[in-house]
C-alpha cells in the first residue's frame, strides 16, 4: 500500500492528510461478520483509506469497512451473494446498481483476489457476474490515473480494440508508446499505466481477457493529434465517443 500511496502524493500532494483507516483489530468484527478471513489486500485497503478514502474512490459509495460492510453482512443472508465474495464498494449508479466485489476463490497475487461486479441477488453470481480486475491492488492503481491524475489533463481521447484481421495486443502498443517517449510504470503489471512529461495513459484490460481499451490525457491538442496518428495509423484500436469531466 506505500507503493499506491506515494503514487497518490505525487499525483495530488498532500493527498495522505485527507484519507483515514481502521486500525487491525477493528477490521476483526468485519471479520467475524464476514465469517471468513479477509484478504490480505483488503485489510490493507481497510487500514489506510477504509474510513476516508479521498478521490480516489470519489465515484463509488458505501466501502466503509464497519459502518458500511460489517453491517451489511450482520444483516444479509448467507446466500445473497454466498461467502465466496465479499462486498468491496457500493455501486452509485440509481437504476442498475452492480456493486464491486472480491472473489475470494479467485486469487491472483500476494493475498489478493479478483474484483467482480455483480448486482445482489441469490443466483446472481451464476448469472450476471463481470469479472473486471484482477486484484483490488490493481483496481486502486487504475483509479488513481484515473480519478485523479488523468483529470488533471485538458486533451484526452479513449482507444478501444477494432475488429482487425489481426488485432493489435497490449503488447504492441505498450511498445509502440514506449517509441513516443512514454515510461510504463512497474505496476499494474495485467492493466498497465503510462507517463510522459506532458502526457498520462492508462491501458485496461479485463482478467483472462485479450481485449484492452486505453485513455490517454495530454497538455497539448497537437500532441494529441500526434499520438492518435500514430495509433490510427499503426493499430486496429478504434477511438471511442466518451464525454470527460
Amino acid at each position: 500500500m506505500d507503493e499506491l500511496l506515494t503514487l497518490l502524493e505525487r499525483y495530488a500532494p498532500g493527498y495522505r492528510d485527507h484519507i483515514e483507516g481502521y486500525p487491525a483489530p477493528l477490521l476483526d468484527e468485519l471479520e467475524e461478520a464476514f465469517g471468513r478471513a479477509l484478504p490480505s489486500s483488503y485489510r490493507q485497503f481497510a487500514e489506510c483509506l477504509g474510513a476516508r478514502g479521498g478521490a480516489l474512490l470519489a465515484t463509488v459509495e458505501a466501502y466503509d469497512p464497519l459502518l458500511d460492510v460489517a453491517d451489511f453482512y450482520r444483516v444479509m443472508p448467507m446466500e445473497m451473494p454466498p461467502r465466496r465474495f465479499l462486498y468491496l464498494f457500493g455501486d452509485s449508479s440509481p437504476l442498475c446498481p452492480t456493486p464491486y466485489w472480491l472473489d475470494l476463490e479467485a486469487p491472483s497475487e500476494e493475498g489478493d483476489c479478483q474484483v467482480v461486479r455483480m448486482p445482489l441477488g441469490e443466483h446472481t453470481w451464476k448469472t450476471k457476474l463481470s469479472r473486471d480486475y484482477v486484484g483490488l491492488k490493481e483496481l486502486l492503481f487504475l483509479w488513481a490515473m484515473e480519478n485523479i491524475h488523468l483529470p488533471s489533463f485538458p486533451h484526452q481521447a479513449r482507444y478501444q480494440c477494432g475488429q482487425g484481421e489481426q488485432p493489435a495486443t497490449a503488447e504492441n502498443v505498450a511498445h509502440l508508446l514506449e517509441q513516443m517517449g512514454f515510461a510504463r510504470l512497474p505496476y499494474p503489471r495485467h492493466s498497465l499505466l503510462f507517463e510522459r512529461d506532458d502526457a498520462a495513459l492508462r491501458l485496461y484490460r479485463p482478467p483472462g481477457n485479450s481485449h484492452f481499451e486505453i485513455r490517454v490525457g495530454m497538455r497539448s491538442p497537437d500532441n494529441l493529434k500526434q499520438l492518435q496518428a500514430v495509433i490510427e495509423d499503426n493499430t486496429d484500436l478504434e477511438k471511442s465517443v466518451w464525454s470527460f469531466p
